[in-house]
């Protein structure tokens, strides 16, 4: 079998036994080429060298996919936060191939999997390795050695640089520009939709993603979740894509270009000038990380004075009056007005003000400077 039709037959199998893998993996566009060593991805391209794919069996090549699309789908780099770049992408791909392993796939001999981490978040997985890493060096300071100087396998061992490639995540492109990884995102929620029609959801997936508790909330992860479900609403699978057909699976079209969200921002007296700036910093970031949303922009503190919508790309440039007190009503009587469709409003405030006496019908978050009650609503403190 050559590489091309190897490739295929690995997606095709992912697609019909791990719908959600199968999914991400056949957005991969496959090329060969004698530049990479073994193969890269940048989230757009998968680059292969034709030697080695060509020694890979059926399994391995699902495992190399597979990790691949994963890195991509879980790059969301404020996870990262302050932590050291390699070794926590290291974590990650540890907690990957545990759930790899734990939904069937063989995982390649040299890969990294450790049994010992299954069920663990990656950022357990990385305080583990982040002792044992500096635990290394104390002992190769010590002994006047290079740590782990055995493990590395002879050059020309070609089966031992074989399965070095399998631990290799260096060419695995870890900040994707906001684009792709907005793509990725897309691709992740259709892909899940499907999955979960199928009852066919991959077992632990919830464990890629940060452990929350009640003080410590990752607020842009969960606020670009939110955002992100709402994008289910572009796909469709009526009417399907066709271009697969033939291989016996229905991918979903492309039903709308863009997402409405509105987001409101709170000029009242109570948020400061330095307050606002970072309200808005964060406005220009969701700007900038969903391209294709459309945002319906509502300036007000006790009574809206401005709405102006804006799309991905734009220059924003508008005035933001204010200064008054706090009332919200008159947010959600506009949005009832004028905004009828709306499925989700982000608000941008200190949560200290008159709330409407009902929930509305769409979701709301509340993008809080300090901690708050709010009577409805998902409250998201981003500021500490």
């Amino acid at each position: 079998m050559n590489t091309e039709k190897l490739l295929e037959k690995a997606k095709s199998q992912l697609t019909i036994k791990h719908p959600y893998f199968g999914m991400l993996a056949s957005r991969l566009k496959h090329e060969g080429s004698e530049k990479v060593g073994a193969y890269a991805s940048n989230g757009v391209r998968f680059l292969y060298n034709p030697d080695f794919m060509s020694r890979r069996t059926l399994d391995e090549v699902m495992f190399i996919l597979t990790n691949c699309v994963m890195h991509h789908v879980l790059s969301h780099q404020q996870r990262r936060l302050n932590r050291q770049g390699s070794l926590w992408q290291l974590a990650t791909d540890y907690a990957i191939n545990n759930l790899l392993h734990k939904n069937g796939l063989n995982i390649p001999q040299g890969a990294n999997y450790n049994e010992e981490f299954e069920d663990m978040f990656a950022e357990e997985i990385y305080e583990l390795l982040k002792n044992e890493y500096f635990a290394d060096l104390d002992d190769a300071f010590n002994d006047n050695a290079t740590p782990n100087e055995n493990l590395v396998p002879n050059a020309g061992d070609e089966n031992a640089q074989d399965e070095k490639a399998f631990s290799n995540i260096e060419d695995i492109e870890n900040e994707l520009d906001p684009k792709t990884e907005s793509e990725w995102d897309y691709a992740a929620s259709v892909s899940q939709e499907l999955a979960q029609r199928k009852s066919a959801m991959p077992s632990g997936l919830e464990r890629l993603a940060k452990k929350m508790t009640a003080n410590d909330i990752d607020w842009k992860f969960e606020l670009y979740n939110a955002i992100n479900r709402h994008m289910r609403n572009n796909y469709a699978f009526m009417p399907p894509n066709k271009k697969h057909l033939y291989r016996g699976f229905v991918l979903p079209s492309l039903a709308s270009d863009t997402l409405s969200l509105c987001v409101a921002v709170d000029t009242s007296g109570s948020i400061d000038d330095a307050l606002l700036g970072a309200f808005m910093a964060e406005f220009k970031t969701i700007m900038q990380n969903f391209p294709s949303v459309k945002i319906e922009l509502i300036i007000a503190d006790a009574k809206v004075h401005g709405h102006y919508t804006f799309v991905g790309g734009e220059k924003m440039d508008f005035p933001l009056k204010g200064g008054g007190g706090t009332d919200y009503r008159p947010v959600f009587e506009y949005i009832d007005a004028n905004l009828p469709m709306n499925t989700m409003l982000l608000y941008f405030t200190d949560g200290d003000g008159w709330f409407p006496k009902y929930p509305p019908s769409y979701e709301v978050l509340w993008a809080l400077s300090r901690k708050a009650k709010v009577p409805f609503g998902r409250p998201l403190v981003i500021f500490n």
